[in-house]
């Protein structure tokens, strides 16, 4: 499992920020229809940024799935932890490895 820390940096106009924004969103949301991002939001201590947390099997399949979003590779930071979930509500049971 992977926890992501996005940072945007990109510096553009409003329209084509407003559409690579659109854009953005429409990636969270098909990788979360498949099931690729478990939890996506935003920060609330840092402007444009947020969190993913993501069950892809390996490391090689998020980097394929990151490399599709719009603002990569120079309009965002991505900074990728990986981790082991041993324990947790019963909500979310099914995403526990033992």
């Amino acid at each position: 499992m992977f926890v992501i820390n996005l940072i945007l940096t990109e510096n553009t106009d409003e329209k084509t920020a407003a559409e690579h924004l659109a854009a953005h969103r429409a990636w969270f949301s098909s990788h979360v229809e498949k099931g690729d991002f478990v939890l996506v939001g935003p920060r609330h201590d840092r402007e444009r940024a947020g969190i993913i947390i993501s069950r892809v099997t390996s490391r090689e399949a998020l980097d394929e799935i990151l490399s599709e979003d719009v603002y990569f590779p120079s309009g965002a930071a991505y900074e990728v932890m990986e981790f082991t979930a041993v324990q947790g509500i019963p909500a979310v049971a099914g995403l526990l490895e033992r």
